[in-house]
């Protein structure tokens, strides 16, 4: 009876380190541009609230603001423009838009108007509606609209490189800013996010 435990014992340790083996880890770490290593991971809503706040504050420090502050006596009105997604992978690139209208409205340095032809629409429905129901002091009819003078767009872009079961991935985001009337780009920056992920032979 003992030897059949023994060998039971000895069955399931063997099984055990079978299971083990034949399982995987995955590991994920956000690291800086020049790290060297990984394997890559998925561009996340972290990614993209870090992305917005750093190219704010590089658009926010930059000369052009004032610059058109000096000549034209007050904050430029801005309107964001289209993100291109050229990466690899699926990027909700209205989510980065969100983040980044969020804190260029917050920072108070610039006037924000909508470019969404969603929110557009909309505006415009509410304008008619008041137009025909609302009182003559309170309507707020078409053009009386604030027109912007400068525009944000950009891209953001991806590489990746595999090797001995490991990949690193880049994602750079590059943004520029118009303007409307001359269409001269006043401002231009990116920001890189590279992400390593390891995955080992063992673990669970």
């Amino acid at each position: 009876m003992r030897r059949f435990l023994r060998s039971g014992s000895v069955f399931a340790g063997a099984a055990l380190v079978l299971a083990l083996s034949g399982c995987s880890s995955y590991s994920v770490q956000r690291v800086g541009v020049d790290t060297a290593g990984g394997v890559t991971s998925r561009w996340t809503d972290t990614d993209a609230r870090l992305t917005a706040k750093t190219m704010i504050r590089k658009a926010l420090d930059a000369p052009w603001l004032s610059r058109f502050q000096a000549k034209n006596s007050r904050r430029p009105v801005v309107e964001l423009g289209q993100i291109i997604n050229r990466s690899d992978q699926h990027i909700n690139t209205r989510l980065f838009l969100n983040h980044f209208q969020d804190e260029l409205i917050n920072s108070g340095k610039v006037r924000f108007v909508t470019a969404s032809e969603g929110h557009r629409n909309a505006a415009a429905a509410e304008r008619e509606y008041q137009m025909k129901h609302a009182r003559s002091s309170t309507v707020h009819g078409p053009g009386q609209q604030t027109g912007a003078d400068v525009m944000i767009t950009g891209s953001i872009n991806s590489y990746t490189a595999s090797r001995d079961g490991k990949t690193v991935r880049f994602y750079e985001t590059h943004l520029k800013a118009i303007n409307l009337t001359s269409n001269e780009i006043l401002w231009g920056s990116q920001y890189q996010v590279k992400k390593i992920a390891n995955q080992s032979s063992m673990g669970f």
